[in-house]
């Protein structure tokens, strides 16, 4: 049995945290190679050994790629070195490039190795027009992830949609799905009248409509805006928040400026110990997935509003797995994206017994992804 394994993520959040924590229970020695660990309500176990390499920039394409390609390098350099024996390996596919580790380095090091599949590429890079589906490059790509993935001990994946994708390149057999996560007992509806983050604001009397997270070019977070100038007028009961930051968010504050949008505030990301008061304030939490990414990603911001019980906005594509788990378990309304005015009649037309049916059921089902989930990568 390995002793030792090295676990590696350029961004250690609350999920992987957990999972890091598992794996400390039962190995002697645990690393983690990371570029930064998210301030969060979750703690490292303090007997895993942390490595820090170069951070996940994400504000620019080319800063991306950058710290994308720093990072593997390092990691690389590191494996190239290491002298322990009988060590297993977790690699996550952030950055999208690690996973070409198991392609030649870790088998030629005999070292064991899991891959998990938390965003797919190269798709995403043909989604985003930087690349073509017949390129040498998206097929050199999928070669070395090909190569890895047979010879991973396991290739885990967090939707069966993905499960899909990525079995074009690995027995549907091999591939495991585990089904992301939040802590439930921290995440919890809490009422309006008793919720600080919307006192600080003065936003009790408000419905307010909320999306936070990293505002990427993936996701179409335009048509909220463009419904938000579309009831400023008619309906000044809704509030539309946006909190994080991203490629997009010039884009969209510069709409609200153009559009007088007073409806909508812009937030920075928020500190850990203000999350269970801030996700909880969203009576609607958006969930967005732009045209060719719902096969490739699931955002975990999802499991975050079910358990703050709040209905969810999925703006996806058909069949994506959002879609199905709005569509399946009534906790919301999914919408394709640029569909403004579905978007708008929605918010105008719903009621409160309909507003707290979705809460309810949104609440019921985040107990289906608990931190139990953590315990199946062991």
């Amino acid at each position: 049995m390995n002793n030792s394994i090295v676990l590696v993520n350029q961004v250690t959040g609350p999920l992987f945290i957990d999972i890091a924590n598992q794996y400390a229970m039962h190995y002697k020695n645990v690393i983690l190679i990371t570029g930064s660990v998210e301030p969060t309500y979750a703690e490292l176990n303090n007997k895993i050994k942390i490595i820090l390499k170069t951070k996940y920039r994400r504000n620019k394409p080319y800063l991306r790629i950058f710290t994308w390609s720093l990072f593997f390098i390092q990691v690389f350099i590191f494996f190239c070195f290491t002298k322990k024996s009988n060590i297993k390996s977790l690699i996550v596919s952030n950055p999208p490039v690690l996973p070409f580790l198991g392609s030649y380095l870790l088998p030629k090091k005999n070292i064991s190795f899991d891959i998990l599949i938390y965003d797919i590429f190269p798709d995403a890079l043909v989604n985003l027009g930087y690349i073509k589906q017949d390129s040498i490059i998206f097929k050199f790509w999928d070669h070395l992830l090909k190569k890895s993935y047979k010879k991973a001990d396991r290739v885990i994946t967090i939707s069966s949609i993905m499960k899909q994708i990525i079995s074009r390149n690995i027995s549907k057999t091999k591939i495991e799905i585990i089904y992301p996560w939040v802590d439930t007992s921290f995440i919890i509806p809490v009422k309006k009248n008793k919720n600080l983050f919307l006192r600080k604001y003065n936003l009790q009397d408000k419905k307010i409509v909320m999306y936070s997270g990293n505002m990427g070019n993936l996701h179409d977070l335009i048509s909220p805006l463009k419904a938000a100038n579309i009831l400023k007028n008619t309906n000044p009961e809704y509030h539309f928040i946006y909190i994080g930051d991203g490629s997009q968010k010039p884009l969209l504050e510069n709409y609200v400026t153009k559009n007088k949008l007073k409806n909508v505030s812009f937030l920075p990301f928020q500190d850990p110990d203000v999350l269970k008061y801030s996700l909880p304030a969203a009576d609607y939490g958006i969930v967005s997935l732009g045209e060719g990414s719902e096969g490739i990603s699931v955002p975990s911001k999802t499991y975050y509003y079910l358990a703050a019980g709040v209905s969810i906005i999925a703006i996806t594509p058909k069949g994506s797995e959002i879609d199905r788990l709005v569509s399946k378990y009534n906790c919301g309304i999914s919408i394709e994206p640029k569909k403004i005015r579905k978007l708008s009649n929605f918010l105008i037309n719903d009621s409160k017994a309909n507003l707290d049916l979705a809460k309810k059921n949104a609440r019921k089902l985040s107990f289906k992804f608990s931190k139990e989930n953590a315990k199946k990568f062991l």
